[in-house]
């Protein structure tokens, strides 16, 4: 599990895209108070959740990451952080702080959900120094994560049409 130390540096997402190589969806984190980055490679549907927040796309019914987020509200807790802590065997690890009362719980979780979860509560995401690139990065924007093109082609659509369709 992640922890915190002095070495933690908040990110953002920067943007998400496609490695021309593998055909995987990346999401590209970009420190906040320079130019290096941590590029993470998730999964398609990870890539949607993401997309769908940033482009500001919003669903009649909730889905996986509106739950969490209607759960932390119910039980009075708040996302306080991510931290994006640890690259083990080339796959990363990530946790949730919440804070509840006077308690703060440290939940470990995959990158990707953690990210996607931090973009609909607004909470900050971290990452350790070590972790941060400079080495630019070859991954091409799609049109299926360009969020105004995302957002017009998910405007129309039910949740229950939601996973019928291929990336």
């Amino acid at each position: 599990m992640a922890t915190w130390n002095d070495d933690m540096i908040e990110v953002s997402v920067s943007g998400l895209g496609i490695d021309g190589s593998s055909n995987s969806p990346v999401v590209i984190l970009k420190e906040k108070e320079g130019k290096r980055v941590l590029p993470i490679w998730i999964g398609h549907s990870e890539a949607s959740a993401i997309a769908m927040e940033l482009a500001g796309v919003k669903f009649k019914r909730p889905l996986t990451h509106d739950l969490l987020k209607s759960f932390l509200v119910a039980f009075k807790a708040n996302l306080i952080r991510v931290i994006i802590g640890d690259l083990r065997d080339n796959t990363y690890y990530a946790s949730l702080f919440l804070k509840s009362g006077n308690e703060t719980i440290s939940i470990d979780a995959r990158p990707s959900d953690s990210i996607a979860l931090a973009l609909r509560v607004k909470a900050p995401i971290f990452t350790n120094d070590s972790l941060l690139t400079d080495i630019p990065i070859n991954v091409s924007k799609s049109e299926e994560y360009d969020p105004e093109r995302l957002r017009e082609r998910l405007k129309g659509m039910n949740p229950e049409d939601f996973g019928k369709f291929t990336l």
